[in-house]
């Protein structure tokens, strides 16, 4: 967007600072508001809309960093950029600024061009995320929406097909393809919903007492078809018995499922053989899934649980992937504490894991 669709605020105590700066952001074609003190800073960012702030440490009553403080309670980071301005050299006030939830920072004396880049930056960082939100509110409904109707319909044919009759072999290929591949866009569009949700903090667990090994039979039931479909086995080494953990259910078997499912995509069709295993220590339980795939290239395996990674093994049934599930289980376990990770096997294939405390 251009200058003159943003709003800016700009704090401090300084008047000749503050009018340094407001007039240097008007000539670029800023719309400005200034405050001398946090409580008018206050005042205006309950009353306006701001799209960014500029804000002085140092300042009598409520300071920069209280100010900071307050603002973060009520804006997450992509919601409102804030610059800190500080004095040259205070590297201590700069890391607390940032530890506090501050965007970025310019030093005094303030080099004008230096501020302008920053602020521009940070607003497209804003616009950026505000385009995500977007995209994530028309695939949470939108998407979702026809979805489901199309998975209520494939319910309805195989509802019309008469009692005691069958569908031709044609028939029921192309509903199973049909709800097969529904599906699998369902789960992508889920991954992206998860993946928001956690980078925006706002992933809540449910935790309660579960039992893994059951988690793990329970997930292996509903990706079964999948390896059978490919001429897979998968075999289960589960250790009895398994000492509960506080854990969300749901979440810590959409991990299996994703790293399950991650096995089965990869791994050759045809007598190929996938290995669940779950092991108790005395401060964690431990989950595995083995495959005797290709293994990972030893560059990949730094970038395997990254957002988006584009990784060298391409999946042997022409799967498709969004590129997040292993993402969003590294979110998932370090939610709950744990660890994650994968190494390759001696023999051949990979072994992915994640822990959980007890």
């Amino acid at each position: 967007m251009k200058p003159e669709n943003y709003t800016l605020l700009a704090v401090d105590d300084n008047i000749e600072n503050l009018q340094l700066i407001s007039l240097r952001l008007k000539i670029d074609g800023y719309n400005v508001l200034t405050a001398l003190d946090g409580s008018q800073a206050l005042e205006i960012l309950n009353k306006q809309q701001i799209d960014a702030v500029l804000l002085d440490i140092m300042m009598p009553r409520i300071d920069g960093f209280e100010l900071l403080g307050i603002i973060r309670r009520k804006y997450s980071l992509a919601d409102l950029p804030v610059i800190m301005i500080t004095a040259l050299g205070e590297s201590s006030s700069i890391v607390k600024a940032l530890q506090l939830g501050a965007n970025d920072y310019i030093t005094k004396p303030i080099d004008m061009p230096v501020m302008l880049a920053r602020l521009s930056t940070q607003l497209r960082l804003r616009d950026l995320s505000r385009l995500r939100e977007e995209f994530v509110r028309v695939a949470s409904h939108d998407l979702k929406n026809p979805l489901f109707s199309i998975m209520v319909s494939i319910q309805m044919i195989e509802e019309m097909v008469p009692a005691g009759s069958e569908m031709t072999a044609q028939a029921a290929s192309l509903v199973e393809i049909i709800g097969r591949q529904t599906g699998e866009m369902q789960r992508i569009i889920d991954e992206f919903l998860d993946f928001q949700a956690a980078e925006e903090g706002k992933l809540a667990l449910r935790p309660e007492k579960i039992d893994l090994n059951q988690l793990v039979r329970d997930v292996l039931d509903l990706n079964l078809a999948n390896a059978t479909r490919k001429g897979q086995s998968i075999s289960l080494e589960l250790e009895e018995p398994m000492p509960e953990a506080q854990a969300d259910r749901r979440r810590i078997s959409q991990v299996i499922s994703n790293m399950l499912s991650n096995a089965i995509k990869y791994s050759p069709t045809g007598n190929s053989k996938i290995t669940l295993r779950t092991r108790a220590g005395e401060q964690a339980i431990m989950f595995e899934v083995s495959d005797q795939g290709p293994g990972l290239a030893e560059t990949d395996i730094p970038f395997v649980f990254n957002k988006y990674s584009q990784l060298k093994n391409v999946p042997t049934g022409g799967e498709k992937s969004s590129g997040l599930g292993l993402a969003i289980s590294r979110q998932m376990i370090e939610l709950h504490g744990g660890e994650i990770g994968v190494r390759n096997n001696s023999t051949k294939g990979a072994t992915f894991w994640f822990s959980l405390p007890i």
